[in-house]
């Protein structure tokens, strides 16, 4: 059976398709009649290129790469919740720990770099000298070191008793780990294994 190709998007559609299933533009009939076969949009002009569409495909991310950008993104959430709590009084992690704006910014990083290979816009390229996966490793190793610190050292000092953890601070570490676990057990065991 002969096949035609989306001018708008390039997906391949069978002979007599009247309307993209990807991205919902009218196909034209392979006469040359030039009207469209179906209501929609009007026809590209012959010296323009269609723009392509953008949509955010959540089925072309992995298994891996949801833990890490849906951890992260809990994590990048977190930061503005409660952490810690003393005498009624709670405050949030960047609050608390300055340092956490490092983790807020490397959050968004990789946020950033899932989303734009999700739409399709960007991809790290093949020719870089490191990898995505040792991008999004470090990344989320150093949140992870950088959120467990925080948890440990509550906020305090001299005269400072019974600051208590809240459950920011739980749901931060917590999306932590589950955004670098993927990740890095591979690696742990690959060491054990040696």
């Amino acid at each position: 059976m002969a096949s035609t190709t989306c001018p708008n998007c390039q997906t391949v559609l069978a002979a007599g398709t009247t309307t993209c299933p990807s991205c919902g533009n009218a196909q034209f009939s392979a006469a040359g009649s030039g009207a469209p076969q179906s209501m929609g949009s009007p026809p590209p002009s012959s010296g323009a290129q269609p723009k392509p569409q953008i949509k955010f495909d959540l089925a072309s991310l992995g298994r891996v790469d949801r833990l890490v950008g849906g951890g992260t993104l809990v994590l990048f959430i977190s930061l503005f919740l409660t952490w810690f709590s003393y005498a009624g009084f709670g405050i949030s992690g960047l609050t608390a720990h300055g340092y956490l704006y490092i983790v807020l910014i490397v959050a968004l990083g990789i946020i950033g770099l899932i989303a734009a290979e999700a739409v399709g816009v960007w991809k790290v390229p093949e020719s870089s000298t490191i990898s995505r996966d040792q991008i999004l490793i470090v990344a989320t190793a150093l949140n992870f070191v950088l959120v467990l610190i925080a948890f440990l050292l509550k906020p305090g000092g001299y005269g400072f008793h019974g600051v208590g953890w809240s459950y920011g601070a739980f749901v931060g570490l917590i999306a932590a780990i589950v955004a670098a676990f993927p990740l890095g057990w591979p690696i742990i065991q690959a060491r054990r294994g040696k």
